[in-house]
């Protein structure tokens, strides 16, 4: 009886490491297309000049940052409509 709760504790544990370890993996992951998509819209940037002004290629802000896929853009209030 013992051995069956250590197997399925054993087990849960490890399902919650994968867990982790695939949400490690998607953060790296996410950073690694951020800051490719920055590095290739900054490179554009230094190529073309708009309106022949040198100093439009210093400016530092680019587009925003690429959304993270594990945000929920839907609606979430169970019922709780006190914040919009």
């Amino acid at each position: 009886m013992k051995t069956a709760q250590s197997t399925v504790e054993f087990t849960f544990a490890m399902i919650v490491v994968m867990f982790l370890i695939y949400g490690m993996v998607q953060v790296f992951r996410w950073a690694g297309i951020d800051l490719a998509q920055r590095q290739s819209i900054q490179d554009n940037s230094l190529i073309t000049l708009t309106n022949g002004d040198p100093s439009s290629e210093l400016n530092p802000v680019f587009t925003g940052a690429q959304p993270i896929a594990a945000v929920y853009h839907g609606k979430i209030t169970n019922g709780n409509n006190t914040r919009p």
